[in-house]
């Protein structure tokens, strides 16, 4: 492999994290513009039971979790949305607690 490959693999796993929390903001912007919130928060939702069942070690989903569930309530709180701030709390809440009931 030459250097750019080597250099690549190397900033991958620092920027998919990104990726995926740009991805999650935008996701949320064109749900509320085209109205459809509640299948952005049924997503969030499933994602985070699907990471919550999660019996392995890994705790990456769980951080994103974290991330996408406390970006959703910071935007629905500039956003003066109600269920956007409750289903981000309890996302971000959850996702936390079960992340350090691994860690520990």
């Amino acid at each position: 492999m030459s250097d750019l490959s080597y250099k690549l693999a190397e900033l991958r796993p620092a920027l998919r994290p990104v990726a995926e929390s740009a991805a999650w903001v935008a996701s949320f912007f064109i749900a509320n513009a085209i109205s459809q919130e509640p299948v952005y928060f049924l997503i969030l939702l499933l994602v985070l039971g699907s990471d919550v069942l999660d019996t392995s070690d890994k705790s990456k989903g769980l951080f994103r979790d974290f991330i996408a569930g406390s970006i959703t309530a910071i935007l629905a709180l500039a956003l003066n949305d109600q269920l956007g701030l409750a289903v981000g709390a309890i996302v971000a809440v959850t996702a936390i607690g079960r992340l350090l009931q691994k860690l520990a």
